[in-house]
């Protein structure tokens, strides 16, 4: 299978755009590209890899051909045991010395080195018609011939070998008739059998040739098309797939800056106005204090009541906008988590990173804040621990955070059921380009590993 590398290669080459075509429109990544020249580059990779094949294939035949007729051809240049005319055994081994060298030439031109190995067989199949006195296996290399011109170079060079082995089947009967291969020691000896004979069988010979070139022609057109087809369906859905990518990243940074905004507009308005509030009613419960009125009860559980409404403002405003804008704001923000689960879940939450760890990517420290902040959440809420350890690390050019827990789970090395929040946490890594595990501890509790490569940064 070949990749849609190959197609990037010839778009660059061309100099178009980021292809990815939509069935039914001629519309091209975005861009108003014309379907022939998108059909065009695909029909060109597709042709180039069908060459690659045919020139392994080649390469193949070569060799194999080579050594497997290197001693026969020695037996019938040397004459032992084979009496055979001079002139014969010179063309056997003017046939061979040029396959040897095509043989020992992989760096030529493909269609050269195919083009020149079907010339020598289809020599070899005429003296063989002849020597044969039009009998024995001439025959069926003349048939073989276009069918492998086909497969190494084609279906003109396929169509075309058929012409010359019609001619070649046809001008060897006349040429024994006529005494012209007299010297190759091939002579009309078959006075029973005319040439209307041999026309006949050449008839039929030809009828089987032409129907097996139309099937594997029409077979290779076939395969072709739907190569192509493949290949623009598999382009198409990675257009799409990038895309999709795409909008989900810009989405996500979108629902990002959205609570960014939100949480910022939390800090500086309603907090600062509750803080503004909960200072005059300090000031106004000092005042019926010293004064001894009856109202600073009241103002007193009033002054209460604001104090937890910015409490929670700002644990709300944290919560959007957890880390600060400036770089390397992940380790603060994970050692506040672990006070605000230590003070809100009663969980002894620990932080340990490796030192010089610093995280300047803001989009990838949110993540990872997010990972660890759910992951901390599922401790305290399913989990039911007593303690639960961060980690953030360095490692083999990765970004590794771990936490662990000491809850009751109790399967070493196998995962719980996922649930929503496993889902979002393993969607985050995803997102990095990194991967999520969760897998039990021994003896007892449970761990979650996020690794990030640090070329995300």
């Amino acid at each position: 299978m070949w990749s849609v590398g190959g197609l990037r290669s010839l778009r660059l080459c061309a100099g178009l755009p980021r292809l990815g075509v939509r069935p039914g429109t001629g519309e091209v990544g975005g861009y108003a590209e014309s379907p022939m020249n998108f059909d065009s580059l695909i029909a060109r990779e597709v042709d180039a890899g069908i060459w690659a094949w045919r020139t392994r294939v080649l390469n193949v035949l070569l060799v194999f051909s080579s050594v497997t007729l290197l001693l026969p051809v020695a037996v019938v240049v040397s004459g032992l045991g084979v009496e055979l005319p001079k002139l014969l055994r010179a063309v056997v081994l003017a046939l061979y010395l040029p396959l040897l060298l095509v043989a020992l030439r992989p760096r030529w031109d493909p269609r050269m080195r195919a083009y020149l190995l079907l010339l020598l067989i289809g020599l070899a199949g005429a003296i063989r018609l002849a020597v044969g006195r039009l009998e024995g296996s001439g025959r069926i290399t003349l048939l073989l011939l276009p069918l492998l011109a086909l497969l190494l170079a084609g279906p003109r060079a396929g169509w075309t070998a058929v012409g010359v082995t019609t001619g070649l089947y046809a001008a060897v009967p006349l040429l024994l008739k006529s005494g012209g291969l007299s010297g190759l020691g091939a002579a009309w000896t078959a006075p029973g059998l005319p040439l209307a004979y041999w026309g006949t069988q050449g008839l039929f010979w030809l009828i089987v040739l032409a129907t097996l070139m139309i099937l594997f022609t029409r077979f290779q057109s076939l395969q072709r098309d739907t190569m192509i087809a493949e290949r623009r369906a598999r382009l198409w859905l990675e257009t799409e797939t990038a895309d999709r990518r795409r909008l989900e990243a810009e989405m996500g940074r979108i629902g990002e800056e959205e609570r960014r905004q939100l949480g910022a507009a939390l800090h500086d308005g309603l907090c600062q106005h509750l803080t503004a509030s909960l200072l005059d009613c300090s000031v106004l419960e000092a005042r019926h204090k010293a004064a001894g009125g009856g109202e600073a009860l009241a103002l007193e559980r009033l002054r209460k009541a604001l104090a937890d409404a910015l409490g929670m403002a700002y644990d709300a405003a944290k919560g959007l906008c957890p880390l600060d804008i400036a770089p390397d704001a992940l380790i603060p923000a994970l050692e506040r988590l672990c006070l605000e689960a230590g003070e809100r879940d009663a969980v002894d939450c620990r932080l340990r990173s490796d030192p010089g760890v610093a995280i300047r990517d803001a989009e990838l420290a949110l993540h990872l804040y997010r990972i660890a902040r759910e992951a901390v959440a599922n401790a305290a809420k399913h989990a039911r621990g007593a303690c639960v350890k961060i980690a953030l690390e360095q490692h083999a050019g990765e970004w590794m955070l771990r936490v662990a827990d000491d809850g009751p789970w109790s399967a070493p090395g196998r995962s719980p059921p996922a649930g929503l929040g496993l889902s979002i946490m393993a969607y985050r890594a995803q997102k990095m380009g990194g991967t999520l595990k969760v897998a039990g501890l021994a003896p007892h509790g449970l761990e979650v590993v996020c690794r990030v490569p640090m070329q995300k940064e």
